[in-house]
């Protein structure tokens, strides 16, 4: 018996090559080729009878139909598309705004630390183009990290006018913002300006800084010069008091000197406007005074976060112009002697006396100090 030869499947083990077929001799050009045989025809498959289906398979095979009136529901990533689109959107706008209030920062401390030769100063030592550079970071304390809330822009008079605040805060700031408020509340007036004492002005950094933003030292001449060109013009007549004061006297109002802006408002009759101010004693309240005669400056300031200011939130009221006694607002420009001291005394204790009542009215009214 002839050994079996395996083939080539491969799923047969041990498969071997198969062996090549045998050569077909060839035949004489004599014969005829034999006639090829005719092929069978194929064999019919036996017919099957049609299996029956059960109803419920013949159902289930058959699409329900739709309806003409109701559209389909678009797939789920075509609706998150327009929100994941507009959250990239707010994202960058955020990340924007960040980045511009940072730029805002740098430039308010090259600016602290000295202006370049070339740079354009108005008469009083303001910047324009450092005002608008820091536009972001005043935007984003403004309404963003103080939260401010303003009452009664609206009697500030065109003309000139004097307003008369109460210091708030370690470090003088109440000032700018004072400043943003006229210039959002009252564009048509025009720019206003504030005055601080010879010991911010003075001071390092802080005083160079304020006075590029727009503080003017506090002067008689300086502000008449002011009033003249119909500006109103920010006075805390507390000075250095007012923004050393611990923390455990805050809105506790110190001495207004010795009527200064009274004898001011009397010689160029200009009115006069308490303006009450909340928030600036817990944004930036005073925990210690450290020595500071070798930086030129009286004390160096404590508070929590250094020169970066809690986020409380800040109201500003003001009042509407006070009323001169009858004498002097019949002659401004005459008040002298006792009697002329007595009037100024009277008025300086008035303008005291309704910042006061306002500061209270405001405490009361506030809610939550750092998410008001």
């Amino acid at each position: 018996m002839p050994k079996r030869v395996l083939g080539n499947d491969p799923f047969e083990r041990g498969a071997a090559e198969r062996p090549a077929a045998p050569t077909p001799k060839p035949r004489p050009a004599t014969a005829a080729p034999p006639s090829p045989a005719a092929p069978k025809a194929p064999r019919p498959a036996p017919a099957r009878p049609p299996r029956p289906r059960r109803p419920e398979a013949i159902a289930a095979r058959v699409p329900p139909p739709t309806s003409t009136t109701e559209p389909l529901p678009a797939p789920a990533s075509t609706e998150a598309a327009p929100r994941l689109q507009g959250w990239a959107a707010n994202a960058n706008q955020e990340v924007g705004r960040a980045l511009a209030v940072l730029r805002s920062a740098a430039e308010a401390v090259r600016a602290g630390l000295g202006s370049p030769a070339d740079v354009a100063l108005d008469v009083y030592g303001g910047d324009a183009k450092l005002q608008a550079a820091v536009r972001p970071l005043a935007d984003f304390l403004y309404t963003r990290w103080f939260r401010v809330s303003v009452e009664g822009a609206e009697h500030v008079p065109r003309g000139g006018a004097l307003l008369v605040a109460n210091h708030a805060g370690a470090l003088p700031i109440d000032g700018p913002v004072l400043h943003e408020v006229l210039r959002r509340s009252r564009p048509d007036l025009p720019a206003s300006r504030w005055l601080v004492e010879d010991q911010v002005f003075y001071a390092p950094v802080l005083g160079t800084l304020l006075n590029r933003l727009g503080a003017v030292r506090a002067s008689p001449e300086n502000a008449t010069r002011l009033l003249s060109e119909g500006r109103p013009v920010c006075v805390f007549p507390e000075g250095i008091q007012g923004i050393g004061k611990p923390f455990r006297e805050r809105y506790r109002l110190k001495r207004f000197g010795r009527g200064g802006f009274v004898k001011l408002a009397l010689r160029t009759g200009a009115p006069i406007l308490p303006v009450a101010i909340v928030g600036g004693e817990e944004s930036l309240p005073l925990l210690a005074k450290l020595p500071a005669a070798f930086l030129g400056m009286p004390y160096l300031p404590v508070t929590p976060l250094g020169p970066i200011p809690l986020p409380a939130k800040w109201s500003v009221r003001i009042g509407p112009p006070l009323t001169l006694p009858a004498p002097l607002a019949e002659s401004p420009g005459a008040a002298a002697g006792a009697e002329g001291l007595a009037m100024v005394e009277a008025l300086v204790e008035q303008t005291r006396r309704h910042i006061e009542e306002m500061l209270q009215e405001l405490l009361r009214a506030r809610g939550a100090v750092f998410s008001g």
